[in-house]
């Protein structure tokens, strides 16, 4: 099993971690969100939402997901939120790789993303102003039971981004123990 799967809710650092744990173990990250982005490119914006009611997003992230698992050699693959919880695709994952969980406070998540001048799209529902990506978070959040029954293995990434490096790359190092052989030293983390 050489596919690694991050997955969580939004903001949780499946993005940020997965390609900093590329860059320390010198294999290759996929993000499944940029690969849908570039599938469907649309030129309109309510073009994204259309798809994301008709399912469209769904199938498109079964695609990527297969096609991923598919890929020789050691792979990290930084899901979309959703990944996780389509069915097909939690399978793929669970008969190609290990799943790793990624947790952190949602409020961090929230603040992370708004300070990275991610602007959450502001909707009005039923006269109310809602904040989509605080809606999105809170909507993973209900799920979080599901992200931690498909996971082998989760750990919290509350601190800084260099802890939650750490503690993910020791553990790929104790899963993979035989084949990588991963020190830290001085807060510089390289393959030897």
């Amino acid at each position: 099993m050489k596919k690694n799967y991050l997955i969580g809710i939004p903001g949780c650092g499946k993005s940020t971690l997965g390609k900093r744990l590329s860059k320390v173990l010198k294999i290759p990250c996929y993000y499944t969100d940029k690969l849908l982005i570039k599938e469907i490119d649309p030129n309109r914006p309510q073009d994204l939402f259309l798809m994301a009611f008709n399912g469209k997003f769904i199938e498109i992230q079964k695609r990527i997901t297969k096609k991923l698992s598919k890929r020789f050699g050691y792979t990290i693959i930084s899901t979309g939120a959703e990944v996780a919880l389509i069915p097909e695709c939690a399978e793929i994952m669970k008969k190609t790789g290990i799943i790793i969980h990624i947790k952190r406070n949602p409020e961090l998540a929230l603040a992370d993303m708004y300070a990275k001048r991610m602007n959450g799209l502001v909707l009005t529902v039923n006269g109310k102003e809602v904040d989509y990506l605080a809606g999105q978070v809170k909507e993973y959040m209900e799920e979080y039971s599901i992200y931690e029954s498909l996971a082998d293995f989760s750990f919290d990434n509350n601190g800084t981004e260099y802890e939650g490096l750490e503690k993910l790359v020791s553990l790929i190092k104790n899963y993979y123990s035989k084949e990588f052989c991963v020190k830290s030293i001085d807060k510089c983390i390289y393959i030897v």
